[in-house]
């Protein structure tokens, strides 16, 4: 009996995994806030016999025992995150601390009502992973780990034990984002966070507006950086640097370091905006991002604005720094090698704070961007706070990879593509504490994650399940 007769037909399983995910995603769980979806994960390892532990930070681990007969093959990890990224669409009501995301199946996608972001990434990767091994397929010994705060920086994978690393041959982790690929390696990341003290000034007697750019695409700002979509903050910030005699009350734009900007807004003060101008600098994102609306609209008059001196740096600084690829990947043909995400923009307290996300496989190109925007934002009198994760080297070679290649082909007739890729994933953390360790991931279709158009094609997810459950059943050595 094959893999696929085990498990059933493809809607059987394509439902199974479906079924899952919406129990991993009954409640909220944007990152530093896991402890339900912890429990959630907790609640399910325990469905299936297991004994799972939570550590401090809020990572889950449990072992599975290996079918009998297989016990002395080699120890395999199943890891994913379970926080998410939650993308809000402005003025939906959504409150991402509060509010479970919408999970709707809609022209052959998984989706949500495009209020909020879906989670796919990383929970639609686990939930195939513990539907598979609900069903009961054969497996080696195995452990399962599922991490926090890995949209923040890997932060979770960071405070992971070794111990819970140690005695594994292989990791495989379910954050590949691409069905028909097997991810050896991944790019470092940086984050910035640029702060610098108001300056205002008491505002004029002028009258008040609200401009705000919205519906942008946004999107990750590692797997979707290389598609030209709008940055609404430098687009707004450029207009307003041309704009001299309007002052500037307020100025917001983003949701997060790794996700493409889909809104910004600003409150001006002075005669009415004429935004042809603005409208013209618009047109040659009509096709990446249909969705944008510019609206005008009068404004409640604030006590301040910004001084003349603050605003011309603040402005020269948003619209400065780089946005977009830096360079590609020397040895993955194909592949961004390094990019710069400017993710926010706003006020914060008593400051203005500016965060980006840097991206690079090779170290060189992180510090030759690090070094351009220090110039830039110490220039502007902003002081900088930085966090960040390593690379994970790639390797064509991967015996794990190519143990998934071996499978797919089994199944489809198709090898799969062994490929470094555009983002930050966990096996760039463990491979310092596991250095024999040798891992893959893969994963399955993710379209626009990061933001309220994420959507998963359900097409595939059978395709998914089948890989992981094949894998388990062919004994690695």
């Amino acid at each position: 009996m094959t893999v696929s007769e085990r498990l059933g037909s493809r809607a059987d399983i394509t439902a199974g995994v479906v079924t899952t995910f919406r129990t991993l995603s009954r409640h909220p769980h944007p990152s530093y806030h896991e402890e339900q979806v912890g429990e959630d994960y907790m609640e399910f390892l325990r469905g299936l016999g297991l004994s799972p532990v939570r550590d401090e930070a809020g990572n889950v681990m449990a072992d599975c025992p290996a079918t009998p007969g297989r016990e002395g093959e080699p120890l395999l990890i199943l890891q994913g995150h379970m926080d998410m990224v939650c993308a809000v669409a402005p003025g939906s009501g959504f409150d991402p601390l509060i509010d479970p995301v919408t999970v709707l199946e809609q022209d052959g996608f998984l989706c949500t009502d495009r209020r909020s972001s879906l989670g796919a990434d990383n929970n639609l990767g686990n939930a195939a992973a513990l539907w598979v091994l609900e069903r009961g397929v054969s497996h080696g010994p195995l452990r399962l780990i599922f991490t926090v705060g890995e949209e923040m920086g890997l932060e979770g994978a960071k405070v992971v034990d070794p111990a819970w690393l140690a005695g594994a041959a292989w990791l495989l982790n379910t954050d590949g984002f691409h069905l028909g690929r097997a991810i050896v390696g991944s790019a470092g990341g940086r984050r910035e966070c640029w702060t610098r003290p108001l300056d205002t000034c008491p505002a004029p007697e002028v009258e008040a507006w609200n401009i705000s750019l919205t519906g942008g695409t946004g999107g990750h700002s590692g797997d979707d950086i290389h598609l030209g979509r709008i940055n609404p903050i430098k687009v707004l910030a450029a207009w307003l640097k041309n704009q001299p005699t309007l002052a500037v009350a307020d100025f917001s734009g983003g949701s997060a370091f790794n996700a493409i900007p889909a809104a910004a807004e600003a409150v001006v003060m002075g005669r009415k905006p004429d935004l042809s101008e603005l409208e013209q600098a618009l047109l040659p994102y009509r096709t990446t991002d249909p969705n944008l609306k510019l609206d005008l609209s009068p404004a409640d008059r604030p006590e301040t604005v910004w001084t003349a001196h603050f605003r011309r740096e603040v402005l020269d600084l948003l619209t400065a720094l780089r946005h977009g690829v830096y360079a590609m990947d020397p040895q993955f043909p194909g592949v961004v090698g390094a990019s710069a995400n400017l993710g926010v923009a706003r006020r914060e307290g008593d400051c203005f704070a500016v965060r980006l996300f840097l991206r690079a496989a090779r170290e060189e190109d992180e510090g030759a961007m690090a070094a351009d925007n220090r110039t830039l934002a110490e220039g502007a009198g902003f002081a900088l706070t930085v966090t960040g994760y390593p690379g994970w080297p790639g390797d064509k070679n991967n015996p794990l990879a190519l143990a998934l290649d071996r499978v797919y082909r089994a199944q489809t007739g198709r090898g799969l593509e062994i490929n470094m890729v555009h983002v930050g994933l966990e096996p760039s953390v463990f491979r310092a504490k596991a250095p024999g360790l040798v891992m893959a991931s893969t994963g399955p279709d993710i379209l626009d994650a990061h933001s309220v158009d994420e959507r998963a094609p359900l097409a595939g997810l059978a395709d998914y399940a089948l890989l992981l459950a094949g894998l388990l059943e062919e004994p690695l050595s």
